[in-house]
């Protein structure tokens, strides 16, 4: 007969946080910062082209009469709760927020074992699989690669990329994370022949400009002869004077 499973107490990293700093202690938690390659870290992560969600993380808890602190580092595919479809949801889209919740939560246990035990945060993931059916007949294998390869257009594309979120093949592990960036590179090239594709349209030409003839002055309408007898008149009017 197998041991019965111990299942670990689960509270909210609030819950967990008046624990520890109602203990008297605790003497303050340090920044929470995220890398990409565990080299570079920043408090302020800024995803770029090639990631959704940063690689690590890091914090530090100190403890009164404790010299030294507890500074732990997480990895994303270590924690990251790909057993719950909700939860997955939530850390992809607030990355920096639940995944620095919870290598808080992993410096407080490891800082404060005594007062924690084994307690866990609601999202941090089961090491614990369901083991499938033994007569569960196996799922078809599809090449997702060569699928997100042999796209030709967008729309054919992001089918192949939703139908492979449905069957969560975009995994925080190595292959999960090479079809992540392959179907991102081949979004790039689609858009970048769409782009070349695309001529845009010969402006029309706008008609050539008529010139239009000075209005000749008041004085230009009068015949030749109107003019002659004016100026005629003219003299003989100052004549006399």
């Amino acid at each position: 007969m197998s041991d019965p499973v111990t299942i670990p107490e689960v509270k909210t990293i609030a819950e967990v946080e008046r624990i520890v700093n109602g203990s008297g202690l605790w003497d303050g938690t340090g920044e929470v910062e995220f890398s990409d390659d565990g080299a570079t870290w920043t408090a302020a992560w800024t995803p770029d082209a090639e990631g959704a969600h940063p690689q690590f993380a890091r914090v530090s808890v100190y403890r009164k009469e404790v010299r030294i602190p507890t500074t732990v580092t997480i990895r994303w595919d270590e924690q990251f709760p790909q057993a719950s479809e909700e939860w997955a949801g939530k850390w992809l889209r607030s990355p920096m927020r639940h995944f620095g919740r919870t290598v808080r939560m992993v410096g407080y246990r490891q800082t404060f074992r005594e007062l924690l035990g084994d307690v866990r945060i609601e999202d941090e993931a089961d090491d614990r699989v369901a083991a499938a059916p033994a007569d569960a007949a196996p799922a078809a294998e599809r090449d997702w690669a060569a699928e997100i390869a042999g796209a030709v257009t967008l729309e054919q594309l992001d089918a192949v990329v939703a139908e492979g979120r449905t069957a969560r093949v975009f995994k925080p592990n190595q292959e999960g994370v090479a079809l992540d960036l392959a179907q991102k590179a081949r979004r790039r090239e689609l858009i970048a022949l769409a782009d070349v594709a695309w001529t845009p349209e010969p402006a029309p030409e706008e008609p050539a400009e008529t010139t239009t003839p000075a209005r000749p002055a008041p004085r230009d309408y009068l015949p030749p002869q109107n003019r002659a007898e004016r100026r005629k008149a003219a003299r003989k009017k100052g004549g006399k004077r």
